[in-house]
């Protein structure tokens, strides 16, 4: 990976490797998504004016004195909204206002520029490798990144998509709206479900059998096949703008715009812990088998190694 090791200048480091968590900030003091990719010991981060690539071993482990150092930009003008890596680790997608760009991780190039009318405010790669948008005027775009051309477009929203989301077995898909959320089919967008009320992101659990909706400030889990809930809590006091299933799918995080970040434990349907309490809000969450990664609006980036938050040691 390049380095870019001119912008280390601007870097603020907040904190240190304590109790298997790792802070510190970006220059653009402004981040909006995170996702880890899959397998690749990475993650990114959307900010103001382009995407951070990082290697959690050149942030997290001891002794790091610059983890921007590490860092690679990928470039994509305006006020980057989401972020999110192709199930084979090898893609990361960003979106931002009227367009989303693909590139390719380990080359660093540049492979699909996607324009959008109005901001992307929210997109996820599904198991094909096709990409989902959602777009500021309440359209959902499903886009063959390989063909450069949009398989179908369909206005399911009456204003913003805040999220969308794919099933893993590429069946289903979900998308997120202030005035409700959506289970659809992924081949024709045909909604099945309706979840009223808020729904600022939406995540499935790797089975599939399961939808989790930041709705509002409370955390709901449906069942995909009948639209169920299955679990509902209300532990933020504001919006959930995050949502993120570990890899098991017996764990979850969300981020509030309370400036917390809350870790579940999603078969005993309970809070376990309550993390980065802050004035700032966290904008978004992921969660591997690893790490949980968050990032909070005035640029700051969290992470905490999963294994001392659940057992408490960091051996």
């Amino acid at each position: 990976m390049k380095r870019t090791a001119a912008v280390a200048v601007l870097f603020a480091l907040l904190g240190a490797v304590v109790l298997g968590e790792a802070v510190f900030r970006l220059p653009e003091r402004w981040a909006k998504g995170v996702a880890i990719a899959p397998g690749e010991g990475l993650f990114a981060v959307a900010t103001v004016n382009g995407v951070y690539l990082f290697r959690f071993e050149e942030v997290v482990e001891p002794g790091v004195e610059d983890p921007l150092a590490g860092g690679l930009k990928l470039d994509l003008p305006g006020y980057v909204h989401c972020v999110d890596f192709s199930p084979d680790g090898r893609l990361v997608a960003a979106g931002g206002w009227s367009m989303a760009r693909v590139w390719d991780v380990f080359r660093a190039e540049e492979v699909a520029t996607i324009e959008a009318r109005g901001f992307v405010y929210a997109l996820s790669f599904a198991p094909q490798g096709n990409l989902l948008l959602g777009l500021s005027g309440g359209e959902v775009v499903l886009y063959d990144v390989g063909k450069h051309e949009a398989v179908w477009e369909r206005k399911l929203h009456g204003g913003a998509v805040w999220g969308v989301a794919a099933s893993p077995d590429g069946k289903l898909a979900a998308s997120g709206g202030a005035e409700k959320g959506l289970l659809f089919r992924l081949a024709d967008a045909e909604v099945l479900f309706e979840f009223p009320g808020h729904a600022w992101d939406v995540e499935f659990t790797p089975d599939g059998y399961l939808l989790g909706v930041g709705a509002g400030k409370v955390f709901g889990i449906y069942d995909t096949a009948t639209g169920f809930p299955y679990f509902s809590a209300q532990r933020h006091h504001g919006c959930i703008w995050g949502v993120s299933f570990s890899p098991d799918g017996k764990y979850a995080a969300t981020a509030s715009l309370d400036g917390t970040v809350i870790l579940w434990d999603v078969v005993e349907g309970k809070d376990l812990q309550v993390l980065g309490e802050g004035t700032e809000s966290m904008e978004d969450v992921d969660l591997d088998g690893k790490y949980l990664v968050s990032c909070r609006k005035d640029g700051t980036i969290y992470i905490w190694k999963r294994k001392v938050l659940l057992e408490g040691d960091e051996d």
